[in-house]
């Protein structure tokens, strides 16, 4: 996808999403487009291309189309989105695009659709992406973009952009009841992960890769008001008898971070979020976490701290399976 592959899609139903019609763009066959998309899911793609004074400028889309067994009314939905530009010398092409701007751009989310959380950037292997979840008839569903704009006068620029949804009575992990009921931060971000890992995307030669901004260190996530290390908490896992070790990190807005765990049989990474409670208070610090994993399992969880030096997170896999830790000075 984008000049590469969209590489393991494994999403077992899907409706179709029919997307807002651009004009002044042709159809061309896939040998003329610099895009490529590939899924082991059925999918249909289209290749657009439009000539402009400085520009030209393609779009590619994928979406996978309902099956005859799903009841529309919550089936899961599919569709991406590539935007690829090669410009005059001197002359780029902007592909920014806030986020809350996504729900308006496809004719078929344009009623049903709601917002049920708060937007968030998420880090993933192509860089930060922006994303927005909402609810569709019985479905949760995340909308996203990411944009790969050069950081000099160069040729070319990118876009991903698209949503997904799966119908709620699937999300055993998340433990929503109904697509109503609006969505924990936590959640949103472990609904996405899960999609965002699921598929690659190669980003052609002269364009750049986007850079999260920096923000200032986040609070330890047990509350302290000391100044979190720059490597982060090392700590030490057990995940159904086998022993790891892993950081919660300081590398995202503040109250939050990245969260890193490997053992000999799996390497995972996920999101670590204070919620609640502090010091010398009547409630404890208390936050929850997730992490995704490279052999397909993940695992979530929360997370108690009785001191700056004690960080303790209990919680399971997607087999019921233990999986804790403890902040590694613990002994």
């Amino acid at each position: 996808m984008i000049g590469g592959v969209l590489g393991s899609l494994l999403i077992a139903t899907m409706q179709c999403a029919s997307a807002q019609q651009v004009g002044g763009f042709e159809q061309v066959p896939e040998d003329q487009s610099p895009m490529e998309f590939a899924s082991k899911a059925d999918g249909k793609n289209v290749f657009l291309r439009q000539y402009r004074d400085n520009s030209t400028v393609f779009v590619g889309r994928w979406f996978a189309p309902r099956t005859a067994k799903e009841l529309p009314q919550s089936a899961s939905d599919l569709y991406l989105e590539t935007v690829f530009t090669t410009s005059s010398a001197g002359f780029t092409f902007s592909t920014a695009m806030a986020p809350n701007q996504l729900l308006d751009m496809f004719d078929s989310l344009k009623s049903g659709s709601k917002v049920n959380g708060a937007s968030f950037t998420q880090e993933t292997r192509i860089g930060p992406i922006s994303m927005v979840p909402f609810a569709r008839n019985q479905s949760q569903c995340i909308s996203f973009v990411g944009q790969w704009d050069p950081q000099t006068q160069s040729q070319r620029g990118s876009r991903l952009l698209g949503f997904y949804c799966t119908p709620v009575m699937q999300q055993a992990v998340t433990g929503s009841a109904t697509a109503s009921t609006p969505i924990s931060m936590i959640d949103a971000q472990e609904f996405a992960a899960g999609f965002m890992n699921r598929f690659t995307v190669q980003i052609p030669d002269n364009v750049a890769k986007p850079v999260a901004a920096a923000t200032p260190p986040a609070p330890q996530p047990e509350g302290s008001v000391t100044t979190p290390p720059e490597d982060g908490i090392p700590i030490t896992t057990n995940w159904q008898g086998a022993r790891g070790v892993g950081t919660l990190k300081f590398d995202q807005p503040s109250g939050e971070g990245t969260m890193i765990v490997d053992d000999d049989q799996r390497h995972c990474e996920g999101i670590w979020r204070h919620e609640g409670g502090a010091y010398q208070t009547g409630t404890l610090p208390f936050g929850s976490w997730y992490v995704y994993c490279n052999d397909g399992s993940f695992a979530r969880g929360n997370y108690t701290s009785e001191g700056p030096a004690s960080v303790t997170g209990d919680g399971q896999d997607n087999n019921g399976q233990a999986v804790y830790f403890r902040q590694q000075n613990q002994g």
